[in-house]
C-alpha cells in the first residue's frame, strides 16, 4: 500500500518541504531513506505504527558518507581484475588526496620561502585535479586512471625541471609507469616507459647545452644526471615491463576462468534443461505405452463385442425374415436392430481410439451425425444440466468418415459436460448461488467470406456449454498432444488433440472461445460436399442370389451359421469351417470346387491374411472376401473385398454377388 506524506522540516534556520511516499511492509524494522542537502529523513515501518524521524545529514557516520561521497554508480561484481583495479585506483585517489593534502603545507611554505611559484602552482593544480577526479562519480575507470597519470607525470617532469635530480621527479615518474602498467595493462605500460625514456633524453639535451640548471645543485652536476637518469631508464624499464606483463597475465587467467565457468553454467543449464525434456519424453513415453496398451485392449474388447453384436444382430434380422412374426414382436425386433447399429456404432469408436481403423471419408449427413450423438449422449447427462440441440431438418452433405465425426462430436460433449460436472460439485461445496447449467450442440451453414482460404461454404458444428472455463493462459495449449486441465487420473490429454488432428484431415478447422465462469465453445468448421446426401437402400435385393459354391470360415460357431443363414436362401452352397487349417486341406484336396471364400480375420493358429496367401498358392485366382471388425489399409489392398462385422444380410450378399459377377482373369 503506497499514500502520499507531507512534512514541513524545520532545518538550519529554513523551512523545508518535503513530499515523499509511505510504503506499507510487512516486514518489521524496515527503513526507506531520501536524503536532502541538510537532512536526512528515515520513515520506519514497523508494521504496528508509522514514526518520522529528522535528523542532521553530518550525523552520519564519516566512513558511511565518504563512501557514498566517492563510490562509482554503478558497482562491479567483486569479482576479477577489473573489480581489484577500481578497488585499487580508488585507494590510490583517496592516499594521493590524503598525503597530498598532508605534503601541500610544507610545500607550500618552502615554495614561498625559495621563490618556487610554479611549484607552488603545479602542486594546487594537481591536488585540485585529484579531487575532482575523486568526486566526479560519472566518470569512468578509463578517464580517471588517465586523468591521475596524467597528474604523475607533469609532477615527475616538473619536479625535474625545478629541482633536478634531487627532488622527486624521478619517483613520480616511476610511479606513473608503475601504475600505467597496473591500472591499464601492458601496452600503456610500454608507452608510459617510452614516454619517459623520451622526456629524459629531452632533458638530457638541455642539460648538456645548459639551458636547464638548477640552484640547490652539487658540482658534478652532469655526472649526478646521468647516473641518476640510467638507473632510472633501467629500473623503470624493468619495473613497468615486469609489472605490465604480470597484470595482464593476471587479467588474461582471470578471463579464462570466468570463460570456463560461464561454460560450466552453460553445460549445467544445458544438462539441467537435457534432464527436463528426459523427463517429459520419459513421462509422454510411458503415457503412449499405457495409451498402446489401452488400445490393444480395447481393439481385442471390441472384437469380440462385434462377435457378440453380429451374433444379436444376425439372428434378429434372421426373426425378421419369418413371415408369421406378430407385429408387435417385429416392431420389438427392430428396436433390437437399431439398438444393434448403436452398439456397432460404439465398437467403431473403441476400435478407432485403439487407431486399428483407417480414415475412410464417405457423403455423410453431419445433421445426422450429431442427432445420433446427441440421443445416445443423453444417457449420461447429470441432474442438474440440460441438454439442448438445435439442428434444423434440412441435409448437412460433408465427405467424412463418420466414425471419426463421430468420435470428434462425443469427445466436445463428454468435455463439456465434464466442465459443468465440476462446477457443479464446488457450488454444491461452496453453497454458491443457483446458475443454469447447460450443454448445447447446433449446426448451421456459415456464409461464404471473400478472403477465407475454406471452401466455397461451410458447416458450422457449435458445442457450448455453461462450465467453469478455460483460464485464456491454456487456451493456446488444449490441443496440445498429452496437455489437459482435468485432475489427475481424469484425463489423458489426447481428446482434443485427436480431435484437432481429425479436423484438419477432413480439411477443416476448430476453434474455441472461453470465459473464466462463463464457459466454452467449440466450433468445428467443415467444408460442404455436394448439395444432397446420398441414401442407402435398405431393401433387400433377392436377385443377387445365384447357385456358386462358396466356403465360409470363422473360429466363431455362431457367427458362421447365421453367415450362412444369410447366404442359403439366395440359392448358395455353402459350406461353413470353424478350423481354417481343416478349410486349407479342403481345398488343397480340391474335394471341394469353391467359387468363393469369405473368412475371418482373427482366428486361432492362422490368421486370415495368411489364409488368403496360402488359398493363393493352391487355387490362384480364387476370390476372397474379408470378414473384420478393424481392417486396414493392407487388407483393402490385399483381398478381393472387405466387410466390416457386425455385417447384415444385405451387404455380405451385395458383396458375395459383386465379386462372383467380376471377369475372370
Amino acid at each position: 500500500m503506497v499514500q502520499d506524506a507531507e512534512f514541513r522540516i524545520n532545518g538550519q534556520g529554513n523551512q523545508i518541504r518535503v513530499q515523499c511516499k509511505k510504503v506499507q511492509t510487512p516486514k518489521a524494522g524496515l527503513k526507506y531513506s531520501q536524503y536532502f542537502p541538510l537532512t536526512k529523513v528515515l520513515i520506519d515501518n514497523s508494521g504496528i505504527s508509522d514514526t518520522l524521524e529528522v535528523k542532521n545529514i553530518f550525523a552520519m557516520p564519516l566512513k558511511k558518507y565518504i563512501k557514498k561521497l566517492i563510490e562509482p554508480p554503478d558497482q562491479a561484481e567483486p569479482t576479477g581484475i577489473d573489480y581489484f583495479r577500481e578497488r585499487l585506483l580508488l585507494v590510490l585517489l583517496l592516499g594521493v588526496a590524503g598525503f597530498g593534502s598532508i605534503a601541500y603545507l610544507p610545500s607550500i611554505y618552502y615554495g614561498f620561502v625559495y621563490k618556487y611559484f610554479s611549484v607552488i602552482f603545479i602542486d594546487t593544480l594537481a591536488l585540485g585535479w585529484v579531487f575532482f577526479l575523486l568526486l566526479k562519480k560519472n566518470l569512468s575507470f578509463f578517464h580517471k586512471s588517465t586523468g591521475l597519470l596524467i597528474i604523475f607525470y607533469i609532477l615527475g617532469v616538473w619536479l625535474l625541471v625545478i629541482l633536478g635530480p634531487t627532488g622527486a621527479g624521478f619517483m613520480w615518474l616511476l610511479l606513473f609507469s608503475i601504475m600505467a602498467g597496473v591500472l591499464l595493462g601492458f601496452k600503456p605500460a610500454l608507452l608510459s616507459f617510452a614516454l619517459n625514456v623520451a622526456t629524459i633524453a629531452v632533458l638530457s639535451v638541455l642539460v648538456f647545452k645548459q639551458i636547464l640548471t638548477w640552484q640547490l645543485i652539487a658540482p658534478d652536476e652532469m655526472a649526478i644526471w646521468a647516473v641518476k637518469g640510467v638507473n632510472f631508464i633501467c629500473i623503470n624499464a624493468i619495473v613497468a615491463i615486469s609489472t605490465g606483463f604480470l597484470i595482464t597475465k593476471i587479467s588474461w587467467m582471470v578471463k579464462e576462468e570466468q570463460q570456463r565457468r560461464s561454460a560450466l553454467a552453460l553445460e549445467m543449464q544445458a544438462r539441467l534443461h537435457a534432464e527436463e525434456e528426459n523427463k517429459e519424453l520419459t513421462t509422454r513415453l510411458y503415457q503412449s505405452q499405457k495409451m498402446e496398451a489401452m488400445g490393444t485392449l480395447a481393439g481385442g474388447v471390441a472384437h469380440d463385442f462385434n462377435n457378440i453384436l453380429s451374433t444379436i444382430m444376425g439372428y434378429t434380422e434372421l426373426s425378421l425374415l419369418e413371415p408369421k412374426v406378430p407385429e408387435e414382436v417385429r416392431q420389438n425386433l427392430d428396436h433390437i436392430i437399431r439398438a444393434g447399429e448403436r452398439a456397432k456404432g460404439i465398437s467403431h469408436q473403441i476400435l478407432t481410439f485403439s487407431r486399428h481403423t483407417s480414415s475412410h471419408k464417405v457423403p455423410n449427413d453431419l445433421g445426422q451425425i450429431a442427432k445420433e450423438c446427441v440421443d445416445f449422449f443423453t444417457i449420461g447427462i447429470s441432474p442438474g444440466i440440460t441438454l439442448t440441440r438445435d439442428i434444423p431438418g434440412q441435409p448437412f452433405p460433408i465427405l467424412a468418415d463418420k466414425n471419426q465425426i463421430y468420435q470428434v462430436i462425443m469427445n466436445l460433449l463428454t468435455n463439456g459436460l465434464q466442465a459443468m460436472d465440476h462446477a457443479l460439485k464446488q457450488k454444491d461445496e461452496n453453497k454458491r448461488p443457483e446458475k443454469e447449467y447447460k450443454l448445447s450442440l447446433s449446426v448451421t451453414y456459415i456464409p461464404t467470406k471473400q478472403d477465407s482460404s475454406t471452401a466455397e461454404n461451410s458447416l458450422a458444428l457449435i458445442v457450448k456449454d455453461t462450465g467453469k472455463g478455460i483460464p485464456p493462459d491454456l487456451v493456446a495449449r488444449i490441443f496440445e498432444p498429452y496437455f489437459t486441465t482435468k485432475e489427475t487420473g481424469k484425463g489423458t490429454g489426447m481428446g482434443l488433440s485427436i480431435s484437432h488432428g481429425i479436423i484438419k484431415d477432413h480439411g477443416g478447422e476448430i476453434f474455441v472461445e472461453s470465459d473464466i465462469e462463463k464457459g466454452s465453445t467449440f466450433t468445428v468448421v467443415l467444408p460442404v460436399h455436394g448439395k444432397t446426401v446420398p441414401v442407402t437402400p435398405t431393401v433387400i435385393n433377392e436377385a443377387l442370389g445365384g447357385r456358386e459354391h462358396i466356403l465360409m470360415v470363422d473360429d466363431e460357431t455362431d457367427v458362421l451359421n447365421i453367415q450362412k443363414s444369410f447366404l442359403i436362401p439366395f440359392g448358395y452352397r455353402v459350406t461353413g469351417c470353424s478350423d481354417p487349417s481343416l478349410a486349407l486341406d479342403m481345398i488343397r484336396n480340391r474335394s471341394h470346387k469353391f467359387d468363393l471364400v469369405v473368412t475371418d480375420r482373427k482366428m486361432p493358429g492362422i490368421t486370415g491374411n495368411e489364409l488368403y496367401h496360402r488359398i493363393s498358392g493352391y487355387r490362384p485366382g480364387l476370390p476372397v472376401i474379408l470378414c473384420s471388425g478393424f481392417p486396414s489399409k493392407e487388407d483393402e489392398e490385399l483381398f478381393d473385398s472387405v466387410l466390416v462385422k457386425p455385417i447384415t444380410r444385405n451387404d455380405l450378399a451385395t458383396a458375395v454377388r459383386r465379386i462372383l459377377d467380376k471377369p475372370k482373369p
